[in-house]
């Protein structure tokens, strides 16, 4: 298998040349039903909006032509704000610090090394949105316009760590999915044939992939009564909230998303790194679990972990260097790192 540590099947080396630099935030335009391709000018299609797919660079102090590690992160539901990509990955207030920071941005270039790429994606994952939006759609726009974009293709020739956090985990898994499919998928033209070696290269490279209370076999009831409270407190939920696509991805027992979950094991190698963690705590008197421990922890291969002191809302921030919930990302990197 050679060093193709991430996905089954031979790997492929590209040369693509140094990574171009671009502002922090890059727009990332919307795909189109066009035939796949390097989507860095696509038009908006019927109900998808270019504004709301952006690239976050959390260490623009990283200038090489080959990083150590490219790091990307995918964000949960919003809730009627722009800043999910930036807001779900913020440190919890505690006794001896109330200020809140985005920890990838701060702490991950402290702990790593500044040779390391960090991106944080943001995709229009608002459960009120079109009926016609829902997890596949979304993985589908990422591969086109994210993966295989040019200004970021150079970066999957080296390793590659995928973290996400509860609904971000099935976006993250479709990216993974429908790349695999553009892999397998026989090139009708020269155009098909670069998409086809980027999602061959974006895959081997896969070295290390990371679970914050994803429903990986849907949520529990309290899961989506919480995002409908959520979006009724901004006056945000409409009639059509709970026939939108993404809504009915959280459900429990989703066949959909049971074969999402299938695929990728189908996909990635059995000795990828992933790990999985768990909420100890529901949100409040009011509200239970809202994602079992079970459904959290179905993809992991052992490194699952419950964090105690956590509910879904505040699993993946972190108060401290030395919680869990983030010692032990810090593990999983340094071995995607090393596995180069």
């Amino acid at each position: 298998m050679g060093n193709s540590y991430g996905l089954k099947g031979k790997g492929v080396d590209l040369s693509q040349g140094p990574p171009k630099r671009k502002r922090d935030v890059e727009r990332i335009p919307a795909a189109t039903e066009t035939p796949v391709g390097v989507a860095e000018n696509a038009p908006s299609s019927s109900g998808w909006h270019s504004n709301k797919y952006l690239v976050h660079d959390l260490n623009p102090t990283c200038i090489s032509n080959n990083p150590d590690l490219t790091i990307v992160f995918f964000h949960g539901i919003a809730f009627g704000t722009n800043d999910e990509w930036k807001e779900t990955w913020t440190t919890r207030p505690t006794n001896n610090r109330k200020e809140c920071i985005c920890w990838p941005e701060k702490w991950l270039p402290e702990d790593l090394n500044n040779n390391v790429r960090i991106l944080s994606l943001s995709y229009d994952s608002n459960i009120v949105a079109s009926v016609h939006n829902d997890v596949i759609e979304i993985g589908k726009n990422l591969i086109q316009s994210f993966v295989t974009n040019s200004s970021y293709q150079s970066l999957w020739d080296g390793p590659v760590a995928l973290i996400a956090y509860s609904f971000g985990g099935l976006v993250l898994k479709s990216v993974v999915v429908e790349a695999h499919k553009h892999v397998h998928q026989k090139p009708r033209n020269s155009l098909d044939k670069k998409v086809h070696k980027c999602c061959e290269t974006f895959l081997n490279n896969i070295k290390g992939v990371v679970f914050y209370g994803v429903p990986h076999a849907g949520g529990t009831q309290y899961l989506l009564n919480y995002f409908v409270w959520q979006h009724q407190q901004i006056n945000t939920l409409n009639n059509c909230a709970t026939q939108s696509g993404l809504f009915k991805n959280l459900k429990s027992f989703n066949p959909q998303m049971e074969h999402l979950s299938t695929d990728f094991k189908n996909v990635v190698h059995e000795d990828l790194n992933i790990y999985a963690f768990g909420e100890g705590l529901p949100i409040d008197a009011n509200w239970g679990i809202l994602v079992p421990y079970a459904s959290a922890i179905q993809l992991s291969n052992n490194n699952h972990y419950k964090i105690e002191d956590a509910n879904h809302l505040t699993i993946c921030k972190p108060p401290s260097k030395d919680h869990p919930s983030y010692f032990l990302l810090l593990k999983c990197l340094r071995i995607c790192m090393e596995a180069h």
